[in-house]
This record gives structure tokens, C-alpha cells and sequence, in this order.
């Protein structure tokens, strides 16, 4: 394995919450997604999104992104870049080390490159007989599609806006006229991630250890900091498990959201509530105890289990106490 890079294999596991928004809208109505069944869903692409957007703020170069607000493709960035360094050209590996060295993304979530054009051996000579040669690289960090952990009510969410004309009355009032919107969103939801971080794959992306604590951090902060939108403003993280296995092993469990239910909270006081009528963290219970069984099972194949929780989550019982807490809000 090459120096300095994932020294061994990880899981997560990540949990966040949205209350009156829409956690990954559809791209016809803009809808919240949903399953047949269902199921209300978020794609990796979306999670990604946030832990960019935090990185780019804090400074990080991101492949994935916009050049002077508009959205770009890879020639773009690597041209922008190569022009803030005041370099003339890059080609073939001299390029892709430029991506893997410069763009965090790249050592994270892997890209697809496609070189110039280059000669296909046994071909002709002539130019137009030349192929690009394309070469994807996969991420180091693969995630899981999310999932909504309960039932969840859709809502329509209605307001005016309201502008002012360039019409003046003679008494010099200002002539306003209002328009209605809507937005679609969930009364509320709690959101579950999870994935692995492979060290296999970390050797061919150059992704660290350094790089993969990075990305946790960037996941907790950037559903809540990078969420600013007005269908996302509001979500906040709740719970972050990371597994770490022996160096060597190689093993993981997978979808590690499927082994969390949630339970509804009974107070003697106020009647139960239905799922979807659940509107915050008080309302349930997470009951951990299966993913805890599971991972109690592969206990000789794992190095250490941290955790990072919000102060609102409850839990049906506690967190083993040989689970270590993650220092998640030091950035």
C-alpha cells in the first residue's frame, strides 16, 4: 500500500434530520423522492453536494464545482486550475496527479477522466483515426442511497411573494403586486446514510486517513451549515457511527442503516404519535440494539467504533461503553 494513504477499511453510518423541507427534490415537480412503496429517498449525489459545498468554504479545492457561478466539467477545473498556478499544460498522469494532489473530491469519490487523444496502436496515422482513451477511477468512499428511517407525511408549503411595481400612484405610493408559490416538502424526517471508505481503493486515489476524517466532519457540518436553501435550512445532524476494522481485514457488514429502528416514544401525559405525525427528535426512540448485536459478532474484526451524537437524540438504551466519542465539531 502506498505511504500515507486509508491504512484500513471503514464503515459509517450517518443520521440527519429535515423539518418542513424537502431533503432531495425530483427533477419534474421537485418533489420530495419516493419509492413505489413508499419510501422516501436521497441520493449519495446530494450528500456529496453538502460535504463539497463545506469543503469549498473552508477553503479546499473541489473538482466537482462552479467556475464564477456557472458549473463546469473537468477540462474547466483543470484549466482554471493549471491558470491560477500559471502552469501551460498537463497531460496523461502528469494530469491525473494534478486531480488526485489538488481536489479532495477526487481522492474521496473517484472521477472519469478522459485524456486527449491518443494514437491507437495498429491504427493508422492520421489524426481522425486517433481515440480518446477514457479511464474512470473509483472513489475511495462509496455511499449508500439514503433512506427516510419512518413513515413521513408529504406536505405542499404555500406563500406570496410579493414585489414592488414601477407603478406609482399620484399620491406616491409604490404599486406592490404579490404572486403565490408552492414548495413540496416532508412535515418532518430523519435521514439515514451509510457506506464504506475501501483502503484498496484508497491506494489508487491517494485518499488519507487525514482525508477520510476530513470527510466525516464535512458530512456532520455540511447538512447543517451547507443546507441554507430555503426547502433545506434547518437540518441537523444527529448521529455519526464510524466503524474502524483491523488493518488487513477484509470485511464489512453493508447498509448498516438497515440495522436502526425507531421507536415511538410513550408519555403517560400525551397519546402516542403515528409516524408520520412525528415533527422532532422527542417523538421516537432509536433502537440500535440489532446493528449493536451485529457488530458485537464481528467484534475480533474490528479496531475501534466511535460516535459523535447531537444532544437531542434519545436512545432506547445506551451506547457501549467501549465505543469511543468522536470529536466531531473541532475542524
Amino acid at each position: 500500500m502506498a505511504e500515507n494513504t486509508l491504512s484500513c477499511r471503514h464503515e459509517f453510518l450517518f443520521l440527519y434530520d429535515i423539518k418542513m423541507g424537502n431533503p432531495n427534490g425530483d427533477p419534474d415537480e421537485n418533489r420530495p423522492r419516493v419509492l413505489p412503496d413508499g419510501t422516501h429517498y436521497v441520493t449519495d449525489v446530494r450528500l456529496k453536494r453538502f460535504a463539497r459545498d463545506f469543503m469549498k468554504a473552508r477553503g479546499k479545492e473541489i473538482l466537482v464545482d462552479n467556475i464564477e457561478g456557472r458549473t463546469t466539467n473537468l477540462t474547466g477545473r483543470v484549466v482554471d486550475y493549471l491558470q491560477k498556478n500559471n502552469q501551460k499544460e498537463a497531460n496523461g498522469e502528469e494530469l491525473v496527479n494534478i486531480l488526485l494532489k489538488v481536489f479532495i473530491d477526487a481522492r474521496l469519490f473517484g472521477s472519469s477522466f478522459a485524456f486527449k487523444a491518443q494514437e491507437v496502436k495498429g491504427e493508422s496515422d492520421r489524426k481522425s483515426d486517433w481515440k480518446p482513451i477514457p479511464k474512470t477511477m473509483t472513489g475511495a468512499v462509496q455511499l449508500n442511497m439514503g433512506e427516510v428511517l419512518h413513515k413521513a407525511e408529504e406536505v405542499d408549503i404555500h406563500g406570496t411573494s410579493i414585489f414592488a411595481s414601477r407603478q406609482v400612484k399620484p399620491t406616491g405610493e409604490v404599486v406592490t403586486a404579490g404572486t403565490f408559490t408552492t414548495y413540496f416538502g416532508l412535515r418532518y424526517a430523519l435521514i439515514g446514510f451509510s457506506g464504506v471508505a475501501n483502503e484498496h481503493s484508497a491506494e489508487k486515489s491517494n485518499m488519507s486517513d487525514e482525508d477520510y476524517e476530513y470527510f466525516l466532519k464535512a458530512m456532520w457540518h455540511g447538512v447543517r451549515v451547507c443546507g441554507n436553501t430555503r426547502t433545506k435550512v434547518g437540518q441537523i445532524p444527529h448521529l455519526l457511527i464510524d466503524i474502524k476494522y483491523n488493518k488487513g481485514e477484509e470485511y464489512q457488514i453493508g447498509r448498516l442503516h438497515d440495522y436502526v429502528k425507531m421507536i415511538a416514544t410513550s408519555d403517560k401525559k400525551e397519546k402516542e404519535k403515528k409516524e408520520k405525525e412525528w415533527a422532532s427528535p422527542k417523538d421516537y426512540k432509536l433502537d440500535l440494539s440489532l446493528l449493536i448485536k451485529r457488530l458485537g459478532e464481528q467484534n475480533d474484526k474490528i479496531e475501534t467504533a466511535r460516535y459523535a451524537k447531537s444532544p437531542d437524540i434519545q436512545f432506547t438504551e445506551d451506547l457501549p461503553t467501549d465505543w469511543q466519542p468522536m470529536d466531531i465539531e473541532t475542524l
